[in-house]
């Protein structure tokens, strides 16, 4: 019994081990740091009706081990209390994708997105469910380089007639 159960730590620990806890963070997250940094600027909602324009901050930073990117995000509009939302952003090279997960304090489960870097856009598609289908509406996010301390971004949203924008943010740092 004692032989078993020290073959069985010495197998969990060469297992521990080949997980690569000193493996490379992806070539391509340094591809998307133009997305980190402590940002603020507007967020205005298309409403089809009166402006609602909102005050947003981000920070976002690379964490665990350089592997990934989380935002923190809060917007502010008038007469509300600030939202509450994380996005966590990484990349998958066994799909040669950049994957996001969305948490925000509307939803109990994140929003997962698939992308690519198209010059100095950074685009996500909502991603398929594992049927292959999306149960939701299907939204297109893109982060979008507009110098060293000016970014763009925009959420839309697919209908019938191609793509409506649901809001489109100015960022600063």
């Amino acid at each position: 019994m004692k032989t078993y159960l020290a073959a069985l730590f010495i197998a969990v620990s060469a297992c521990t081990f080949a997980q690569g806890h000193d493996m490379k963070p992806a070539e391509a997250m340094k591809q998307i740091q133009f997305i980190t940094g402590d940002w603020k600027g507007k967020q205005d909602f298309v409403t089809g009706g009166a402006p609602m324009v909102g005050d947003i901050v981000v920070s976002a930073k690379s964490v665990v081990g350089n592997r990934y990117i989380e935002e923190t995000l809060s917007t502010t509009l008038p007469g509300r209390k600030p939202t509450d939302s994380r996005h966590m952003v990484g990349f998958d090279p066994k799909i040669n994708k950049y994957k996001a997960w969305w948490y925000n304090d509307t939803n109990n489960v994140p929003m997962q997105l698939e992308g690519n870097l198209e010059g100095d856009k950074l685009v996500f598609m909502t991603s398929p469910g594992p049927d292959g289908t999306n149960k939701g509406p299907v939204l297109r996010a893109t982060y979008e380089k507009v110098s060293e301390t000016s970014m763009k971004y925009m959420v839309e949203m697919k209908t019938a007639d191609g793509w409506q924008a649901l809001f489109h943010n100015t960022y600063s740092k």
